[in-house]
């Protein structure tokens, strides 16, 4: 049995009827259990249910990955922002049936076929039916290595302070003693690269935001354990 609990303004409610009678149709867990699903969120007219962010989790389909430790209100977020990216750039940018097969393999691969299977089996799913989540963890990371794949310039002043400020403390805590800078320099600049990219993500993804159309049904999302 699927329990659906649908929160959403009442002028939007014609625009998801169809939406929602499909979803009623196609979750059937193998297992019988309840299972939670409404309306978390709009991006765009695109909706978000609270059983994407199921598979989101269960399957780590997140760009970035380690899915399972974020909270939901972060998944969400995370979330946001692909479709956002997606949005503007689905049709720059094309993903064949070879690379979500691909896709596909390495996530039973990284998850272990029989793990995969019992994940799908909860859910009522096929793994075939990941592919569409497949496919836009695929464009998006594309997008990001297109867009941010140039390297930025970090000084060596930079370097020196990071190693003292941040590297230093953190292997003395780690009960590790410190290696010399000269033997760390490529790994600090990596991490100061990616702090710095990470950066300009969010600020790209944070124009996107400020243009879209973003509505979060927070009694959906305060029920999602």
């Amino acid at each position: 049995m699927v329990k659906m609990m649908v929160t959403m303004n009442n002028k939007r409610a014609g625009r998801w009827t169809p939406l929602l009678a499909l979803l009623l149709l196609l979750l059937h867990p193998a297992d019988g259990q309840e299972l939670l699903n409404c309306l978390v969120a709009s991006v765009d007219h695109i909706p978000v249910t609270a059983f994407d962010l199921e598979v989101l989790e269960k399957f780590d389909l997140l760009p970035g990955g380690n899915a399972g430790a974020l909270t939901v209100g972060e998944r969400l977020d995370r979330y946001i922002e692909v479709l956002l990216v997606l949005r503007l750039t689905r049709e720059q940018l094309q993903i064949s049936q070879e690379e979500v097969r691909v896709e596909l393999e390495r996530l039973k691969e990284r998850l272990g076929p029989e793990v995969l299977e019992q994940r799908c089996h909860l859910l009522g799913l096929k793994p075939e039916d990941l592919s569409g989540y497949l496919q836009d963890k695929i464009l998006f990371e594309k997008v990001m290595g297109t867009r941010f794949n140039q390297r930025l310039y970090v000084s060596l002043k930079e370097i020196e302070d990071y190693y003292l400020q941040v590297y230093v403390p953190e292997q003395k805590a780690a009960g590790r003693t410190p290696p010399e800078l000269v033997t760390v320099l490529d790994e600090i600049e990596a991490r100061l690269q990616a702090s710095r990219r990470q950066k300009r993500v969010k600020e790209w993804t944070g124009e996107l935001r400020q243009r879209a159309e973003i509505v979060v049904y927070e009694d959906c999302l305060n029920r999602i354990k």
